[in-house]
């Protein structure tokens, strides 16, 4: 399933060798927007037609060594064909002129999730049109090219369907079309081109083809598929998502310090918050009601380091961890907090400081959707003592990363131990699936013994690990990638509820 901004669809028309043209933007359907692209000059191939007499002329040329009058023959008919051949390839390009095309494309889809690059041929001419076309997809599309054969009758009738087709649905067409709707997936986040479009039409003998290349290009960007389906995140963590009434439990009433109003006492209200200057005006006890404070600070930081690069049934942590990320600034958004994000390994990648508002959203996203790992090995450090100066305020810190050796984790949680003297820490250790797979698994050569102890020693030291952020008042989420986003949330909320910052 997708969602986001209506479709783009990208219009382009064949145009003839000399013309040159700027892409032009034209008004389209309600949702919609029409790029007329620019047309490449046609070039010519030979047709099946003429490549089966070229062969038999080939054939007949040993005849002229038996007689004078063959060379004239072949000659003759060598002349003849290259007419036929001419005109075939002028009735060729005249039908390819007048062809459009318009391709048709979600804006936003989630990764590694079907989506449906259409495109619409139609023929508005008076002669019918026999030929193929190719879409150009993107290097991480799944299929990786496409192409379509068709036959699209003159204006005022039917085409043909050759392959996965849509055909028309209404009678009485003015123009003659087909639509090719393509099933696609793309598992990389990111943005993604799709184009150019070849169209290639033969002529009514088939003896030369004409083929033309279309800059009809248009870009899908691909998003985390839970944060871009809320169905999808029911079906993979197996659980009800029940995010509104989550958000709205994290400001219920009595458990903070934020005023709200005055309410008349009823049973079970705490005695101890009766308004005594109301109660005396309303002769009837008046309490006051206070909410978990809002608009607080929550900053999200994204550990794009080399741990984080490890596969896991659904892409690597890292598209894991924007993923709960982006469900996270979400519903920190909604709940009238104010949320920032930040990407670090080495250093200090990216920073985007907290801002309010829902339609803050699309500027979160636009800073992680893309990203991607450079392997490198993250320096904690470097990243804490940064946020340290660019985040004087006390905030919630969510940190997605994970633990490796004894020595590196050391240093580490000293450093989160430091961050947590002003901040409130809450760290989400994304395990990896590889070594809980090399553990269960029954060595038989001694080689496997040996990366099963290893993966045991690093087991051992990122529990103790965690263990000591645990012991040092950091607040954590050891979890598989995939199953992130939940526990995350609601951790979020517990904490939120607990009014700890």
């Amino acid at each position: 399933m997708t969602e986001g901004r209506p479709s783009v669809v990208q219009q382009a028309r064949m145009r003839s060798a000399g013309d040159s043209h700027v892409p032009e933007a034209t008004a389209g359907p309600s949702g919609s927007s029409l790029v007329r692209a620019t047309a490449r000059c046609p070039v010519m191939r030979p047709g099946r037609n003429l490549l089966f007499l070229a062969l038999l002329l080939i054939g007949m040329s040993f005849l002229a060594f038996l007689s004078a009058v063959m060379l004239w023959v072949l000659g003759a008919l060598v002349i003849l064909i290259s007419v036929l051949a001419w005109r075939d390839a002028l009735q060729a390009a005249a039908a390819l002129k007048q062809l459009r095309v318009t391709r048709t494309l979600p804006g936003i889809v989630g990764r590694d999730l079907t989506f449906f690059d259409t495109l619409r041929i139609e023929n508005p001419g008076p002669t019918a049109v026999v030929g193929e076309l190719r879409d150009v997809l993107p290097a991480a599309c799944l299929p990786r090219w496409a192409t379509f054969p068709f036959r699209i009758a003159s204006s005022g009738a039917r085409g043909t369907p050759q392959g996965p087709v849509k055909p028309p649905a209404e009678p009485g067409q003015e123009t003659s079309w087909l639509q090719f709707m393509l099933p696609c997936r793309i598992p990389i986040r990111g943005r993604h081109r799709f184009g150019p479009l070849w169209v290639r039409v033969a002529g009514p003998l088939q003896l030369l083809e004409v083929q033309q290349s279309l800059e009809c290009f248009d870009d899908v960007k691909v998003m985390p598929e839970t944060f871009v389906s809320r169905e999808e995140l029911q079906k993979d963590t197996g659980a009800q998502l029940l995010l509104l009434d989550k958000t709205l439990r994290s400001r219920q009433m009595g458990a903070g310090t934020e005023f709200v109003s005055l309410f008349p006492y009823r049973l079970g209200d705490d005695p101890r918050r009766i308004d005594w200057r109301a109660t005396a005006r309303h002769r009837t006890p008046i309490v006051r009601r206070y909410q978990v404070e809002r608009h607080r600070d929550v900053m999200i930081l994204v550990d794009s380091g080399r741990l984080m690069g490890s596969q896991t049934d659904r892409g690597s942590k890292l598209d894991c961890a924007v993923d709960a990320s982006l469900n996270l600034a979400r519903v920190a958004l909604h709940g009238g907090d104010r949320c920032g994000i930040g990407v670090f390994d080495s250093e200090l990648r990216g920073y985007l400081p907290p801002i309010a508002g829902p339609r803050s959203l699309s500027r979160l996203v636009d800073c992680v959707y893309d990203l991607q790992t450079n392997w490198r090995e993250t320096d904690f450090a470097a990243m804490y003592s940064e946020m340290q100066r660019r985040q004087s305020k006390r905030s919630l810190l969510v940190i997605l990363s994970d633990l490796g050796d004894a020595e590196t984790s050391r240093l580490h949680c000293a450093a989160l131990a430091r961050l947590s003297q002003r901040h409130l820490v809450l760290f989400a250790a994304l395990r990896t699936p590889l070594l809980r797979r090399v553990i269960h698994r029954q060595p038989e050569t001694l080689v496997e013994g040996a990366r099963q102890a290893v993966a045991l020693g690093l087991l051992r030291d990122r529990d103790r690990a965690l263990h000591a952020l645990r012991h040092g008042g950091i607040h954590v989420v050891d979890v598989e990638p995939q199953q992130l986003t939940l526990p995350l949330i609601n951790q979020f909320i517990e904490l939120r509820r607990r009014n700890l910052l």
